[in-house]
């Protein structure tokens, strides 16, 4: 029974008192003329028995919400396990289209490996782990006596690539004391009126404070306050404003304890090639030179996805290793 589904009496539509075995773990095709109950089958009778019993295993707060679903008109269903369905609909040319794309499974892979990846650093390869508020001061410190500067900007990305105005943003910091941000790469002062467009994405970058290294005391507090602000990150800048000007992004929850890599977010957007967010940013998520071209990027080498997103990985594999394997 483990090995295979089976369905006894399933009398949805077309079909009249049906029993049937398959294989589980394999490719099984229902084929019929139009009208024999193919779709009865795998849609009402399979996925809507799968739904069902996946709605009774929550709990009955959740469930109200949700909405009452009749369970199949069918006798019994034996070794059912967790069910997918992919819609029958009319599809459009799209050369960023891909068969996960347009069944829609890419979608759940991707919330899957932001939940459940791995995370690994780019750079050397070493797995990433958290970084606690004692190691990012650390690495802050260390990094100033490395550049030879006494002196570091703490920022508060609170915003990261978001459309928006953000009016009442910056009214509650600078109620909280603070006056400046870096806002899309240019450092603005609260005290004039900003005008951000509504209909354009924006990052910005609270700044906390300017301190001496050697301040060890206010750092850890800038820090602390910055991880406060932007849930878990901080950039420390060095040689602010100058030609030579270098940062760091610290996370406390992922960062490269080895080379100082960190990853700003691991949210499902990273792994879309059709997001800015996770796009490769040399051909924009084609996986191609230019749009008219079938030349590989040089970049991503077709993979279309920014090599952070490639850093994620399951059981070994990433987003792109996983959806590149053959079915079967």
């Amino acid at each position: 029974m483990e090995n295979k589904l089976i369905i006894k009496g399933a009398k949805i539509h077309n079909l009249k008192n049906v029993d049937l075995e398959m294989p589980k773990n394999e490719i099984v095709v229902f084929t019929g003329v139009s009208g024999s109950g193919k779709s009865s089958l795998a849609f009402d009778t399979i996925f809507a028995e799968g739904q069902h019993r996946y709605i009774e295993s929550l709990s009955p707060y959740i469930r109200q919400f949700l909405g009452g679903m009749e369970r199949p008109e069918i006798d019994e269903i034996q070794g059912l396990s967790p069910a997918i369905a992919i819609d029958q609909k009319a599809l459009s040319h799209n050369p960023r289209s891909t068969v996960g794309t347009l069944t829609e499974i890419y979608d759940y892979l991707r919330l899957l490996f932001a939940r459940l990846g791995y995370i690994y650093c780019p750079l050397c390869g070493s797995k990433i782990e958290k970084l606690s508020l004692e190691e990012m001061a650390d690495i802050v410190i260390e990094k100033a006596k490395e550049l030879k500067e006494k002196n570091v900007t703490i920022l508060a990305p609170v915003v990261i690539g978001r459309k928006g105005e953000y009016d009442k943003l910056f009214y509650d910091f600078l109620g909280l004391g603070y006056s400046e941000a870096r806002i899309d790469n240019k450092l603005e002062s609260f005290t004039e009126r900003l005008a951000l467009s509504r209909y354009k994405a924006h990052t910005i970058e609270i700044v906390i404070d300017r301190i001496m290294t050697g301040e060890e005391s206010r750092l850890f507090e800038a820090i602390e306050n910055a991880i406060t602000y932007s849930k878990g990150l901080v950039i420390a800048v060095f040689n602010e404003g100058k030609k030579d000007q270098k940062e760091l992004i610290l996370s406390s929850k992922w960062s490269c304890p080895k080379d100082n890599f960190s990853f700003p977010e691991v949210e499902p957007r990273l792994f879309s090639f059709n997001s800015p967010y996770g796009a490769c940013p040399a051909c924009s998520g084609l996986g191609k030179s230019d749009f008219f071209s079938e030349e590989t990027c040089p970049t991503c080498q077709g993979k279309r996805l920014r090599p952070e997103a490639l850093s994620v990985k399951i059981k070994g594999k990433n987003i792109y290793e996983l959806t590149a394997l053959p079915i079967g």
